[in-house]
């Protein structure tokens, strides 16, 4: 029978955290640097792409292409990773939810200051 190996994957996790926090990050806000989103369908034997200079905008014309285009097969890249509409959808949402408890932390007051 054949060993399988187990990997650590806590590691991988923080990783994929920071990106998440990365790409919906304001521009001015911590370290974000501006990004280029790239969006594309595959029509037939031909590729329709798009770019966005936010997250909403490329997710936006996913969702275009996605429902008016009736178009399948669609994916949002950073430059670094690409994904569904479906993946990309929970990035945003996590990411929305780490922003919203980091301006939560940001605007409590410190104990013994009022």
């Amino acid at each position: 029978m054949a060993g399988f190996e187990q990997k650590d994957r806590s590691s991988e996790r923080q990783t994929a955290a920071c990106e998440i926090l990365r790409l919906v990050q304001p521009r001015g806000f911590g370290q974000a640097l501006p990004m280029i989103f790239h969006v594309h369908a595959y029509v037939d034997d031909h590729v329709l792409k798009s770019t966005a200079k936010t997250a909403k905008e490329a997710f936006a014309k996913a969702i275009e292409w996605h429902v008016v285009g009736r178009l399948t097969d669609i994916s949002i890249s950073d430059g670094n990773r690409s994904y569904s509409i479906a993946e990309f959808a929970s990035v945003m949402a996590l990411a929305e939810i780490a922003n919203t408890a980091a301006s939560v932390e940001q605007n409590v007051p410190a104990e013994g200051q009022s």
